[in-house]
């Protein structure tokens, strides 16, 4: 497996995964909301930024680790962190009324949605690049 294919395979992979990440949150974010009424229920989040940015090589001003020979240490895990990071649900509470019950708080909500559905239009449009680029390079590279 020569570079390009090797770069190509890890960017569509990080992407595909972070694409399905988003989904995951975007269903626990609309069950909150569907659910803001339902008395006891906790509040559920996909909290895998954090995850994610730990599996992914160092980029500030270095240059990140890459194994070259079969003896050097391992490189980070990326299947690995992203296994982690789509078990990676919290529950939290936002505060509670005075008869004790939990309130959701729909405008933090609201923020979270938007927030993600942006985060994942993004990534639609890195993956129509990526595939263009791939267009490119069979149907005009050539010439």
């Amino acid at each position: 497996m020569d570079a390009i294919q090797k770069f190509f395979d890890r960017s569509l992979d990080l992407m595909g995964q972070t694409l399905s990440l988003r989904l995951k949150r975007h269903a626990n974010i609309a069950a909150n909301l569907a659910n803001m009424d339902t008395p006891n229920y906790k509040v559920k989040d996909l909290a895998f930024e954090q995850v994610l940015q730990d599996a992914l090589p160092v980029s500030e001003g270095r240059l990140a680790m890459r194994a070259t020979d079969p003896r050097h240490l391992p490189v980070r895990n990326v299947q690995q962190a992203y296994a982690r990071a789509g078990k990676n649900v919290v529950e939290g509470v936002y505060g509670q009324d005075e008869k004790g019950q939990d309130v959701l708080d729909i405008d933090q909500e609201m923020t979270k949605l938007v927030k993600n559905h942006l985060l994942y239009n993004a990534t639609i449009q890195i993956l129509a690049k990526e595939f263009e680029k791939l267009k490119y390079a069979i149907s005009e590279g050539g010439r």
